[in-house]
This record gives structure tokens, C-alpha cells and sequence, in this order.
């Protein structure tokens, strides 16, 4: 029996929500995977187009940003441990 093409479009949604689902644990779970793919296609930026080399710097400021935060947390912990504090 062949699938009508209703069908087929509801069994590649859930094949691509799982597929989704299982990178984006991936990507939870291994954070360096995900700036290192960054980096790869910010080599290789001057083939993107202009949304999609936006949408990569966007990207690229978000984790730039998520890193300077965790900079910042662990210089306040160095502060308290030169000061002794806690």
C-alpha cells in the first residue's frame, strides 16, 4: 500500500524532529562542537550569502558573549579565593 503524499510529509516531520532533537542534545552536551563548527564556516563565510553570514555573526556573538560572561564569573571566584572569602 503506498502512502499518500500527507502521509509521507508526516513521517519526514517526525524523522526531522528527531533528528533535531538528537543534535540539539549533541550540542547541549559537547558546547566546543558547536563553536567549533562555527569557526569552520566563519572560514569559509565569503561563499555564504548576506542573511546567512548575518545569521552567523549572530551566532558567533552569542557564544563570544556566553564566554565572556563565564570570564567574568570566574575572575569574581579568583577575587574571593585571593581574599580568602568564600
Amino acid at each position: 500500500m503506498a502512502l499518500t503524499q500527507q502521509q509521507k510529509r508526516s513521517r519526514n516531520a517526525a524523522y526531522q524532529a528527531r533528528w533535531r532533537s538528537k543534535r540539539d542534545a549533541q550540542a547541549r552536551a559537547n558546547p566546543e562542537a558547536i563553536e567549533r563548527a562555527l569557526m569552520q564556516a566563519a572560514e569559509r563565510c565569503e561563499r555564504l550569502s548576506d542573511v546567512d553570514r548575518l545569521r552567523l555573526a549572530d551566532r558567533l556573538a552569542d557564544v563570544a558573549m556566553v564566554h565572556l560572561r563565564r570570564s567574568q564569573e570566574l575572575a569574581r571566584v579568583v577575587q574571593r579565593v585571593r581574599l580568602g572569602e568564600r
